[in-house]
């Protein structure tokens, strides 16, 4: 079976779920997606460096005519990741480097974030991942989706 993507997976088990799932079917869910990291960084350590690739975690200089879709696709293309989240993640995490935050304008020769899979995990999750899926963690400011 093909994995698929972060946010589609997390889309498709929630919205699989009832509106109160009961704790065996959240643990799943929580499991799911984070095998879907785990994942990620498997196929980060597997791939070839190709000359024109971004490492995960490391700085970038933009350089004139880079467009933050292609620096996304070159740091994360053929991963299972969803670009989108990536685009989104880099912005939001070196707001300088845009015109007024957003994507479409980005300044030539800002350095720039390239974020790693634990930055995904920690805008995802909120505390260690490892603390989600114990009997004793605090569901009260939880989302619950209908």
């Amino acid at each position: 079976m093909k994995n698929s993507l972060i946010c589609t997976i997390l889309a498709a088990s929630l919205l699989a779920s009832p509106i109160y799932a009961n704790q065996q079917q959240t643990q799943a869910h929580l499991k799911t997606l984070l095998g879907e990291l785990q994942h990620l960084e498997q196929q980060l350590d597997a791939r070839q460096q190709v000359g024109n690739s971004i490492t995960p975690g490391s700085k970038y200089r933009i350089k004139p005519g880079d467009s933050l879709g292609d620096i996304a696709k070159r740091a994360y293309g053929e991963t299972n990741i969803k670009l989108d989240l990536v685009m989104k993640l880099i912005v939001s995490n070196n707001p300088t480097a845009f015109f007024r935050n957003n994507a479409n304008f980005v300044y030539a020769d800002k350095v720039v974030t390239i974020p790693s899979v634990d930055d995904f995990r920690t805008m995802l999750f909120n505390g260690d991942t490892d603390t989600l899926l114990t009997n004793d963690v605090d569901k009260s400011q939880w989302i619950r989706f209908p």
